[in-house]
């Protein structure tokens, strides 16, 4: 079993930004502040099972388990953020995808081009940088044109 990516991995780099920006010292960070600081670190994360989810390419393990957060996130009532912290533990692995979706995720998510596009996004579209914003639906959904425009380029066999 894969993992493709995970939260911790953008926590520090996250906590920099949130800290500079309320002008905290890391030491004096709370659970309040720990929440908003693990949630930034994986907004790219959320933006993306966000998509697999409301494109029906989630793994049968959450089907199975997490069938009421699946609706949950497809109605925009849980963000991806949330239900990647919490149904999937802060990680991203292979199980989390059935086999359409794992297939769309290394082609995808686990090349450069995906990063490279989020990060254009962000920083040219909503005039941020990653890992210092929170996840908010309206930006969910000008990025899914992005996430649309790749998987119908999967499903055409064309490269980046």
């Amino acid at each position: 079993m894969a993992v493709f990516d995970r939260y911790d991995s953008y926590y520090d780099r996250a906590m920099e930004a949130y800290c500079s920006n309320k002008k905290i010292d890391p030491k004096d960070i709370n659970d309040e502040h720990n929440k908003i600081i693990a949630e930034r670190a994986c907004v790219h994360i959320g933006f993306y099972l966000t998509w697999i989810i409301n494109n029906n390419l989630e793994g049968d393990i959450h089907k199975e388990h997490d069938g009421e957060n699946l609706e949950k996130v497809r109605k925009e009532e849980m963000t991806g953020v949330d239900f990647f912290l919490t149904c999937c533990d802060g990680k991203l692995w292979s199980d989390d995808f059935n086999d359409e979706g794992l297939a769309f995720t290394e082609y995808y998510y686990t090349s450069e081009q995906f990063m490279k596009d989020y990060v254009d996004f962000v920083l040219n579209e909503l005039y941020d940088i990653p890992c210092e914003f929170d996840f908010v639906w309206k930006d969910y959904k000008k990025f899914k044109v992005i996430l649309d425009k790749r998987y119908k380029a999967f499903c055409k066999n064309e490269k980046f």
